[in-house]
């Protein structure tokens, strides 16, 4: 149930993003800031129905729908703040929009020049990522690599979160995806039966640290990776494939992370490049990340306690030594976090304000 009101919920989102844009093209032009307070309102009735005494289960629902819903609130901001005032804007164009497309009864979602079918595959509430500019970035060059049936690329430092990006941008558009960790003893053939699997199953693959494969077997994949993408590319249903015929199911994806400068990494070999757009990632904000968890554990002022939070660890990272039981990262972060929403959710702190709670 909580997958279907997700999307139900997206689809209704773009819809009243675009009766808005509608509306303002008939002359009312203080529809979008009147939207905007709208969406502000449900986000706060959100966070004060996730202080509630609620189920393990039902929490899930709501912390997810917060993270769903601040983006949202963001997106229609950046709007007002922009003057985006037609539909055909880039800044709408780029956004994930869901649509129940009537003529064949199904949900499409578009982005850019996009358009990719909901995939269906059940994966429960578990957890979404706090979408940020960088995430809408990386998620628009992997939908616009599918549409031309090539794969996507993201690079960067450990920690940015290249796979977790694309496995989260799996769960919203309802598919599978696969997550393999490459190393030297990789051969061609375990490449080909992993391939000619996520092919007959339409699930994406994404190969974690790809360059840590030797040069002798890259050259053999980027065959194989050509011979799927030719096969995509003509819309065939069968087609021959390391000597055997095999089924091609066309929501299929493969996807490379690479940690670029590291020792025992390997340069990728020109015609392998050529079939996977690069998309580089970079350190998260952590202010916003922090932001948008603030309100998924209930609280109401969660833009200036971030602020705080955030101040207080770059300082900590930089004044500590640098022991190694000083953690300040993300990780540490959350945790901290995940804590003082348990605090404010506390009956005994019910009189204390939010600053001090935290």
């Amino acid at each position: 149930l909580g997958m279907c009101c997700q999307t139900g919920i997206k689809v209704w989102w773009t819809w009243e993003i675009e009766d808005v844009f509608r509306r303002v093209s008939k002359g009312d032009k203080g529809a979008m800031k009147s939207y905007g307070g709208k969406l502000k309102n449900e986000v706060n009735d959100l966070v004060r129905e996730v202080r509630k005494d609620l189920g393990k289960l039902m929490r899930k629902k709501v912390n997810t729908q917060i993270i769903v819903d601040v983006h949202a609130r963001d997106v229609v901001d950046k709007f007002i703040r922009d003057s985006i005032m037609d539909i055909r804007e880039f800044a709408w164009e780029s956004q994930l929009r869901y649509y129940w497309d009537k003529t064949i009864d199904d949900c499409v979602i578009r982005q850019c020049t996009g358009k990719i079918m909901y995939g269906y595959e059940y994966m429960g509430l578990n957890g979404r990522l706090v979408i940020t500019p960088l995430t809408d970035r990386c998620y628009m060059t992997i939908t616009t690599a599918l549409s031309f049936r090539l794969g996507a690329a993201p690079a960067g430092p450990a920690g940015t979160g290249k796979t977790e990006t694309t496995k989260d941008l799996a769960k919203a558009l309802g598919t599978s995806c696969i997550v393999m960790n490459c190393g030297e003893g990789l051969d061609y053939q375990a490449m080909g039966t992993f391939f000619s699997g996520l092919c007959q199953c339409g699930a994406w693959g994404c190969f974690d640290e790809f360059n840590r494969i030797t040069l002798e077997v890259l050259s053999v994949v980027s065959a194989q990776l050509k011979t799927i993408f030719n096969a995509l590319t003509a819309l065939l249903k069968r087609f021959q494939f390391e000597g055997r015929e095999i089924g091609l199911i066309e929501t299929c994806g493969f996807f490379i992370t690479m940690n670029p400068g590291y020792a025992g990494r390997v340069e990728l070999p020109d015609n392998l490049k050529a079939m996977f757009r690069p998309v580089t990632m970079i350190v998260p904000n952590l202010q916003q990340i922090c932001e948008i968890m603030l309100y998924s554990e209930g609280f109401e002022s969660a833009r200036v306690l971030a602020l705080k939070m955030v101040v207080l660890y770059k300082l900590a990272r930089e004044q500590c030594s640098k022991q190694p039981h000083y953690d300040f990262a993300l990780r540490a972060l959350k945790s901290v976090l995940v804590m003082a929403g348990g605090l404010k959710r506390d009956p005994a702190n019910e009189k204390l304000a939010e600053n001090m709670v935290l």
